[in-house]
């Protein structure tokens, strides 16, 4: 909610505040900005803290992120809003992913990727509260925060309190270089860069595209996230697809269906039929291709999972950061078809980029 609750008031932020592409592209890429920043640390406070505290603080910020934007008067307090929440989200991962370590390793792989999931489970929460909200868009952030708190004391009675055994901030950054010496960990990370700057274009531009077309008023554009959120459960069985074609297979086959999901809401939309089959396409096949570098990156970084999933989605937050202002200076002269085309083209390139190895967690 705290990552994408901007995507589904975007319409309506966009004329209370009468932000232009470039301006949405900027708060976007700010948001992306503070993502990246919280990623960067989150393996090593989850290493240090424990898997509590580091989601505590994730859930903190997101709850305060999205108070200020609900409180907000003016485009400058709803931006900074937008950026708190963005670190929220970065600092959620980790520790779930430590916590993982507990669970047998033949369900491991399907908890990682459920993990992942997270946000798109967040988004198909909150498109019923902001289309019941309709245009009281305030109300519907305020309503995200008080979830968001809800979330942190379940967090805070469910994950463990102590850090790893052996954990230290010695011992993670010797970890950490010792893993992105390896040529596969390049293979990974270069692998989410590049989904995260093409995939930053659906998620940044995708609804005003539709709406701009007219497919979709402001409430349908609501609900069309929400099928974005819905389909991404459909990526919690990735693990098991991979256990049947093979890890290579499947990254390639979900990332030219990524591809698709763009090519389609690009070329397509005035078409509501189209735009609902890109949102199931596009919920499915990013958080499945997600799932698949974070299983992998924990394979890489196996002493360490937390780390793991830091050096991964950081990467995958400088596409984030990257793509929405890039996306939105060449939406400036050419519009937002060649933006969604060209996010396709970058995420079709990623699955040269597909693991070549077994990484599912072996049973003990």
């Amino acid at each position: 909610m705290a990552r994408y609750g901007h995507g589904l008031m975007l319409t309506d932020t966009r004329r209370e505040y009468g932000l232009d592409p470039v301006l949405l592209g900027a708060i976007a890429t700010g948001s992306y900005v503070a993502y990246l920043a919280a990623t960067a640390l989150s393996g090593a406070f989850a290493t240090r803290l424990g898997a509590r505290r580091t989601a505590v603080i994730a859930g903190l910020l997101a709850a305060a992120g999205m108070i200020v934007v609900g409180v907000s008067r003016t485009a400058a307090v709803f931006a900074a809003g937008i950026l708190v929440a963005g670190a929220s989200a970065g600092f959620a991962f980790a520790p779930f992913s430590d916590a993982a370590r507990a669970v047998p390793a033949a369900a491991r792989g399907r908890v990682l990727v459920a993990i992942n999931c997270g946000t798109g489970y967040g988004v198909a929460l909150a498109a019923p509260i902001a289309i019941l909200a309709g245009a009281a868009w305030r109300s519907a952030w305020l309503a995200f925060a008080g979830l968001a708190v809800l979330a942190t004391v379940w967090a805070a009675c469910v994950l463990p309190s102590r850090p790893s055994p052996g954990a230290s901030t010695g011992n993670a950054r010797r970890d950490l270089r010792s893993a992105l010496c390896q040529r596969r960990a390049l293979a990974v990370l270069t692998g989410a860069v590049l989904v995260g700057l093409g995939s930053s274009t659906y998620w940044t531009f995708g609804v005003v595209h539709l709406i701009d077309a007219g497919a979709l008023s402001s409430a349908q554009s609501r609900i069309f996230l929400g099928i974005v959120g819905v389909a991404s459960v459909l990526a919690t069985l990735t693990a098991d697809l991979m256990r049947r074609i093979g890890p290579q297979r499947t990254f390639v086959t979900m990332t030219i269906a990524e591809a698709l999901a763009l090519a389609l809401l690009a070329l397509a939309p005035f078409s509501l039929t189209a735009a609902i089959a890109s949102a199931i396409l596009f919920g499915t096949a990013y958080n499945a291709t997600v799932g698949i570098q974070a299983i992998w990156s924990t394979h890489l970084f196996a002493a360490r999972p937390s780390l793991g999933i830091s050096a991964a989605m950081s990467a995958n937050g400088v596409g984030l950061l990257l793509g929405p202002f890039g996306a939105g200076v060449l939406a400036g002269p050419l519009g937002l078809t060649a933006a969604l085309l060209a996010g396709a083209a970058v995420v079709a390139a990623a699955g040269v980029l597909a693991p070549r190895e077994p990484i599912l967690p072996q049973p003990d």
